[in-house]
């Protein structure tokens, strides 16, 4: 498999990137003062979380000083003094449940409460009361199920429940979010099927299901997803052959290609399932912008020998399956960062280049006659 370090680089920038995303929505201070409702809540949901006192996050959180004004850690309010923003984040001391008052929030628009170690109990059914919400992101330690009134909140277009301990399966009432874009549940122990129905989401761009206990195939239905563009499934017990309509997954006109190379994903990621049968159709030259294969630990059977590689990728893991023929001479001229072809049936001379020979020869070990640089000589 690819490094740990550079999948981990790679959760960065995406945790990265959605708190950007987050912080960027509705910033700058409120000239007008708090409403005095919300200032209430405000304080209450000090109250539960800071039961030791030592909260970081409240510092500034002061009873006789406006939130609007003064606050300078955790909150945002429009022109009218509403808070529409709500982030606590990697607090150590943060500690308990999600409180009621964050319910008596009613123009809450972002509700961030993420990297809380203590935060602990289910996703309560009175953030169903919270209608102008667009971004949710709840973590570490909540238990129970993903609640279905999730699917109520139409104004939603981020839901990022990873890294908690959530059960039970993924509810299909998500797909009747009309302006959702990001979706991530991984690292959680979710189980069952992936809704056949998250095809009809023509807005989604990112869906993360990986790091669970999902199972049976993925949904024909996918390759509706115009707009999506990352696709993490990792890590999962996902079996059957890959949709070839998965080559729909694209933003192209006239004909749709077959080639799951041509959808123009940056990131394919599908390691850690029980995907059978021929994924050749994975690459393709044609394809400008991905940058990350990995298709390791399944049970791909196909030879490699003719796939087109495309010249954009730097990270290629087909480790751990049961691919054989030939390593493609264009393997040689990639720029790549990463590469894990082990546990393969694969046969001949790996092909030269400088980037292939400072490769550690473990990543090209335990298939049936590799030879050459990093490996042993041919004969």
């Amino acid at each position: 498999m690819l490094s740990p370090t550079s999948k981990w680089s790679y959760n960065l920038f995406l945790n990265t990137f959605l708190l950007i995303f987050v912080l960027s929505f509705n910033l700058g201070s409120s000239t007008s003062k708090c409403n005095p409702n919300d200032k209430n809540n405000l304080l209450e949901i000090k109250k539960h979380f800071n039961i030791y006192g030592n909260a970081s996050t409240f510092v500034s959180w002061d009873p006789n000083t406006d939130p609007c004004t003064n606050w300078t850690v955790g909150i945002n309010c429009d022109t009218n003094g509403r808070v529409t923003n709500l982030l606590i984040s990697s607090d150590y001391d943060v500690v308990g449940e999600i409180p009621a008052s964050i319910g008596e929030l009613p123009y809450l628009q972002s509700l961030y409460l993420s990297y809380l170690p203590h935060l602990s109990g289910p996703i309560p059914l009175f953030l169903a009361k919270l209608t102008n919400l667009e971004q949710l992101k709840l973590g570490y330690n909540l238990s129970g199920s993903i609640p279905e009134f999730l699917g109520q909140l139409k104004k939603l277009t981020v839901i990022d429940l990873s890294s908690n301990t959530l059960t039970g399966s993924i509810p299909s009432s998500l797909s009747h979010l009309p302006k959702i874009r990001y979706i991530s549940f991984e690292n959680n122990m979710l189980s069952g099927s992936i809704p056949t129905s998250f095809g009809s989401i023509k807005s989604l761009g990112q869906l993360f299901l990986n790091s669970n206990n999902l199972s049976g195939p993925i949904p024909s239905s996918f390759s509706r997803l115009s707009n999506l563009n990352f696709l993490d499934l990792r890590q999962n017990q996902l079996t059957g052959n890959i949709p070839p309509s998965f080559g729909s997954f694209n933003n192209l006109s006239g004909p749709i290609p077959r080639s799951f190379g041509n959808a123009n994903l940056p990131q394919l990621l599908i390691s850690n399932n029980k995907f059978t049968g021929d994924a050749s159709f994975l690459f393709s030259k044609d394809n400008t912008v991905i940058s990350f294969i990995d298709i390791s630990n399944n049970l791909f059977n196909f030879d490699f020998s003719n796939v087109d590689l495309p010249q954009s990728l730097n990270y290629l893991d087909i480790s751990h399956n049961k691919i054989y023929g030939s390593l493609p001479k264009r393997l040689g001229q990639l720029p790549l960062k990463g590469i894990d072809v082990s546990f393969n049936q694969l046969c001949g001379k790996i092909p030269t280049g400088r980037r292939l020979k400072r490769f550690k020869p473990t990543l090209f070990s335990n298939n049936k006659c590799l030879c050459g640089p990093p490996l042993l000589p041919c004969r």
